[in-house]
């Protein structure tokens, strides 16, 4: 049978779009709160742009603004001339990890289940990768049972595809001993805006970040690397190989975003999907899911005990009215039970139906 990636499952569900049927679309990690200022208002302020060629690292004014979003919102003091603009999350994800193992020379430590181009990228760029359990009860225990031959270790927290947050004690701990051991910390802040109680503290010597969660622009394509160890010129040297840039364009929405920005606002944003996560959870106990609870993004993942493989699930909620789309959690590494519920662009109605197919799939196939 054909394990189910994340594109396999986006691709089904805009084919049975397109043939007219309904789609709940609780397989992709799309955002739908509002940006801070709307795209069309700063599209009316932008002159003539795009007509120089700009510095492949990021304008200055950029990485400035980004500087600023740091000690404002991230509580770190990000140096200007660390900081370098991105083609959105995965560019800086790759360049963090690829220079990572080049410069202290080994594996890089990720978790699993993670971000599955954690391992896509190792694949494809020639560096080898090894995983640890994001949601273990002792993160440091873990991650320090696994450091011979490690170069970095990348941590995501709040965690796709769980949602899980450890305690800020535990993640300030683990930085310390991996500087004691001399490997780098990179932190994949996606989601640092999006989190249920304390805020969760952006640690680590490096953070690759995007701001596709951070705004809801995720075809804004626009992400930055605090690059805070030895080398940045060698982050220069991997982006303008990858890419020479960022559009203007990028930069400048990017900045207005910033300026617009406020705790106020994040709070708003926290509390929208903390509206959906509240109504997820309630469904899935009414489901008998079994899940880790969520504490941030806009995940859950969850498994049913009576399924013992999520893809033969994942494929039956395909070719159901109305189609659901959920993603198994061997896309992510994660053991063969366990599914992802993306709840990011679901409505109330949407919910309701997800979690009736589950209960009617799990009964009859599985019951």
């Amino acid at each position: 049978m054909h394990m189910l990636t994340i594109r396999d499952v986006f691709d089904a569900c805009k084919r049975k779009e397109s043939e007219g049927k309904r789609v709940v679309n609780a397989h992709i990690g799309e955002p739908s709160h509002e940006p801070p200022i709307q795209l069309s208002e700063i599209l009316k302020e932008i002159g003539d742009v795009g007509r120089k060629y700009l510095p492949f690292v990021g304008t200055e004014a950029a990485k400035e603004s980004v500087s600023y979003f740091g000690d404002k919102f991230l509580g770190r003091d990000l140096e200007k001339d660390r900081i370098f603009i991105t083609n959105g999350g995965a560019q800086s994800l790759l360049i963090s990890t690829l220079a990572a193992s080049k410069i202290r020379k080994g594996r890089v430590l990720v978790p699993a289940p993670g971000f599955p181009q954690y391992f896509e990228h190792a694949n494809e760029f020639g560096y080898q990768v090894s995983t640890y359990d994001p949601l273990a009860d002792d993160l440091v225990n873990e991650v320090s049972s696994k450091l011979e031959g490690v170069s970095g270790v990348v941590i995501n927290y709040p965690n796709n595809p769980t949602g899980h947050v450890p305690p800020n004690s535990e993640l300030e701990d683990l930085w310390d001993e991996l500087r004691r051991r001399n490997v780098l910390l990179i932190n994949d802040a996606a989601y640092s805006q999006i989190y249920f109680g304390e805020r969760v503290e952006v640690v680590g010597d490096v953070i690759a970040d995007t701001f596709s969660k951070t705004f809801a622009l995720p075809g804004l394509r626009i992400g930055y690397i605090y690059w805070g160890v030895e080398r940045p010129e060698l982050i220069g040297r991997i982006l303008y190989l990858m890419t020479a840039g960022v559009s203007e364009i990028s930069q400048l929405i990017l900045m207005r975003m910033i300026e617009a920005a406020s705790d106020d606002y994040f709070r708003k944003v926290r509390g929208h999907y903390a509206k959906l996560k509240d109504e997820i959870v309630r469904e899935a106990k009414k489901s008998e899911l079994i899940f880790p609870e969520p504490r941030g993004a806009f995940y859950l993942y969850s498994m049913h005990p009576d399924v013992p493989d999520s893809n033969e699930l994942a494929i039956k909620l395909l070719n159901w009215d109305p189609v659901v789309g959920i993603v198994p959690a061997a896309a992510f590494r994660g053991e063969k039970e366990y599914f992802r519920i993306s709840y990011g662009v679901l409505n109330e109605r949407d919910i309701r139906e997800l979690f009736a197919a589950i209960r009617e799939a799990t009964s009859q196939f599985y019951g």
